[in-house]
């Protein structure tokens, strides 16, 4: 079977809850920073949960995950996709795979019966549509090489890596080991920065697989600064250069900078009434990969997700319902 992407990422469950600002200030006294992801211990993020739950506050549940998200995307706009990824015997890990299988995904991996949870994302949205995730990565710390589908990689046009799975080392061997599959097979590389706090944390790994030459990477504007640790945002275009021969930076509301190769170009943001940041940046990758898939170039790509992202923000959750991305495609092209 051919793919037009396939995706290698950690398998989460979503919990979604608003918070207001008061609440905020419990992040500040719990040491999580705003707007970011932060791993943390499961008997941690439970607490979070229970405490919210208590508040009378009820979750949206979601299969996610960087790379589901963006994954999942692309196969609702029309590519043919991938997900390769682990999860436990669990309800979270068989909710997970179902919904996978219900969005047009195709998943080989069986779930693991282990005394290890599948893994689980906490996703906070306040008043102002930022998002903080609290992120236990369970199982999918034992994601490990042997989990690859070398013949996947090898049937794909492209193969997508989230960043996240740098923090951790069998997930950075994982990462090391698709791409030398890839190369082999001629299957391109695309890679997602995922987050600035992973490249701060995770420079040292993230260049590696980045010094392997991926084909396209995805980052927004404060990953792209962290990682190129220059002060403004023309000058990590011209770092980025040298990293990739394609790259695109989204600049939230105010679009996306971009380079394939030959030009640079500014796709200007779109103004919208944002509720929920979550997921945009996984919608706007997913976009894109279906678009140049289909044979489009990486400009309209990025005209497209910047387009398709404006939609998800309007959302609670980092998905719309699976009709939307039809009417998305449909209204644009």
């Amino acid at each position: 079977m051919k793919f037009d992407v396939c995706s290698v990422g950690s398998a989460l469950v979503d919990f979604t809850f608003n918070i207001d600002k008061e609440y905020e200030k419990n992040l500040i006294k719990y040491g999580i920073p705003k707007g970011s992801m932060t791993l943390i211990e499961r008997e941690e993020q439970e607490a979070l949960i229970n405490e919210l739950m208590e508040m009378g506050k009820t979750p949206d549940k979601a299969c996610g995950g960087s790379g589901t998200n963006s994954i999942v995307a692309a196969s609702l706009f029309g590519a043919k996709c991938h997900m390769t990824c682990i999860v436990s015997d669990d309800d979270h890990g068989r909710f997970y795979i179902e919904d996978l299988s219900s969005n047009n995904v195709i998943h080989t991996n069986p779930p693991i019966s282990s005394d290890i949870s599948s893994g689980r994302c906490l996703v906070m949205v306040s008043d102002d549509a930022e998002r903080t995730m609290c992120t236990n990565l369970g199982i999918s710390t034992e994601f490990w090489t042997s989990d690859l589908d070398e013949d996947v990689i090898k049937a794909s046009n492209y193969l997508f890596l989230e960043g996240y799975l740098v923090a951790s080392p069998k997930g950075m061997e994982v990462c090391k080991k698709a791409i030398e599959v890839a190369k082999e097979s001629g299957t391109k590389i695309s890679i997602s920065l995922s987050d600035p706090n992973i490249v701060n944390a995770f420079k040292n790994e993230i260049k590696t697989l980045l010094d392997m030459k991926c084909d396209l990477v995805f980052c927004n504007e404060d990953e792209a600064l962290a990682y190129s640790e220059k002060g403004n945002i023309l000058d990590a275009v011209q770092i980025f250069k040298e990293i990739s021969p394609n790259f695109l930076i989204t600049q939230g509301s105010s679009g996306c900078l971009g380079f394939d190769g030959k030009n640079e170009f500014n796709i200007p943001g779109i103004k919208v009434n944002a509720i929920d940041s979550n997921g945009a940046g996984d919608m706007f990758a997913g976009a894109v990969l279906y678009c140049i898939t289909s044979g489009s170039s990486l400009e309209k790509g990025a005209i497209f997700g910047c387009y398709a992202a404006s939609k998800v923000v309007g959302n609670v959750g980092p998905r719309l319902i699976k009709n939307e991305y039809l009417k998305i495609k449909n209204n644009f092209f």
